[in-house]
């Protein structure tokens, strides 16, 4: 597909981003909220659902087959099994008007600077990779759908910085969270732009994987019967059906535990899911609602898995690709684009989210009680006068 297709595509969705936070915050200002919703509140939990889940699902099940879907099952089990927990943290959170995740686990200790400190450290240390991870999927993407890397394997990684597209996005994703995040003065006001932008995005990048996952099924082939029977031709593909390939790690109990944990501990799964909720009553919607969306956005990651390794069985493209990869190879562009556009909602979403939620624990936790020290000692060590401070 030609470039500037692609990117005025990209720059017009991104503008749509702009338009809905703008619209949703006068709306606020008019006191009609837009976030008032118990199902804007469980769309914007989604934004859980990252390329990992767009691209990086597919190509885990390519190699571990159902191996993918513990990074499902925590969530789905706490949203199942712990809502008494997740209602006693909101309500804390409200109470104590907490500001991010390093906030609340300071406030279990009285307080504490220095445990606040190390947890936006930590996070931040922690986060960052999965930032630049996020950026490299969105040019991994743009090379394949564009051509000049059908393999998927340098993801625009030798061009220069201002030829970079992941770039370019980087720089509308910091604008877009300095206008509709970081600008506001009190860090546990709503972000109503935000959540109602983050909320679109997830409903675009569910409908773009469900497109892709319905063509590749009834277009592609003849219906699941058909795909399934022809994979099990191949005894290599047809392993990927058992449970032998993803509990021959023994890591499925390990990450059903860890992304359990994720839904809470994840800065930006904490800032949709405490900092931004406006009403308690919400949760019990949720509950039931963002186990379903991952259940609706995984529905055709085996089906697309095992439709691209039929078709690339030399691995010639990344299993990582087969979302765009599929349908430019049956000639469909413009459902490659929406495969695109899914995947850049999922990353934007991510960074956007995470970036206000790492910025607001790096002011409050890291930055102003470094300020206040120095104040302090500032003012302590004058023996001439006090007016300095």
């Amino acid at each position: 597909m030609p470039w500037p297709t692609i990117v005025a595509a990209s720059f017009a969705y991104l503008l749509l981003l702009f338009a809905i936070a703008w619209w949703a915050d006068r709306r606020a200002d008019g006191g009609r909220s837009v976030i008032a919703s118990p199902y804007v509140y469980a769309l914007s939990l989604a934004v859980y659902c990252t390329t990992w889940t767009f691209y990086g699902s597919v190509g885990r099940a390519a190699s571990l087959g159902i191996g993918f879907l513990p990074i499902y099952l925590g969530p789905t089990l706490l949203m199942l099994l712990g809502p008494l927990v997740l209602r006693k943290i909101l309500r804390i959170a409200k109470a104590q008007r907490i500001t991010s995740i390093a906030d609340f686990i300071a406030s279990r200790y009285g307080r504490s600077q220095g445990l606040g400190g190390l947890v936006a450290l930590t996070a931040v240390i922690g986060v960052t990779p999965y930032i630049a991870l996020q950026l490299k999927a969105v040019a991994v993407s743009f090379d394949v759908l564009w051509g000049t890397d059908p393999s998927g394997a340098t993801g625009g990684l030798s061009l220069p910085v201002v030829l970079d597209n992941a770039f370019y996005v980087a720089v509308v994703m910091a604008a877009f969270a300095i206008i509709f995040g970081t600008r506001h003065i009190d860090a546990a006001e709503h972000h109503e732009g935000m959540v109602a932008a983050i909320a679109f995005e997830s409903v675009v990048k569910l409908v773009a994987f469900l497109a892709v996952g319905a063509a590749v099924v009834w277009s592609l082939h003849d219906g699941p019967t058909e795909l399934f029977a022809t994979a099990a031709e191949h005894p290599e593909i047809r392993d990927l059906f058992t449970s032998a390939p993803a509990l021959a790690d023994g890591s499925w109990l390990t990450m059903t535990l860890l992304s359990m944990a994720a839904v809470l501990c994840l800065p930006r799964q904490f800032q949709v899911t405490v900092i931004e909720n406006v009403d308690e009553r919400h949760l019990t919607r949720a509950l039931w609602l963002f186990p379903l969306y991952m259940l609706l956005i995984n529905l055709f990651v085996l089906p697309v898995a095992v439709a691209g390794l039929m078709r690339f069985p030399d691995r010639a493209v990344d299993p990582d690709m087969f979302v765009v990869a599929l349908p430019l190879a049956a000639g469909n562009e413009w459902l490659a684009l929406l495969a695109f556009i899914g995947g850049l909602s999922a990353a934007t979403g991510m960074i956007v989210v995470e970036a206000i939620a790492l910025s607001t624990m790096v002011c409050n936790d890291i930055v102003m009680p470094l300020l206040l020290r120095a104040r302090s000692a500032g003012w302590s060590g004058c023996t001439t006068c006090r007016r300095c401070c």
